[in-house]
């Protein structure tokens, strides 16, 4: 696997984050609704942050990979 698969991967997860931002700024919603939008974003949030602590970690990836991915991750921090 080359480090861009993984890097798209989390690139995603920011994707995600913008289009729940985007429901909420175009739909009016209750405060209950309000706060579970609120709870799945902090959710992705955490899985980008899991992901971007683990990938470059993966022992089973060639070490250049690793390399790759730990390189560009810490570009975007």
């Amino acid at each position: 696997m080359e480090a861009e698969e993984f890097l798209n991967v989390i690139n995603e997860c920011d994707v995600l984050r913008e289009d729940i931002d985007d429901i909420r700024g175009r739909v009016a919603l209750t405060k209950t609704e309000g706060g579970k939008l609120a709870q799945a974003t902090e959710h992705v949030d955490k899985a980008k942050s899991i992901l971007t602590d683990l990938f470059p970690t993966i022992r089973s990836l060639d070490e250049e990979v690793r390399e790759d991915l730990s390189e560009e991750l810490s570009e975007t921090d």
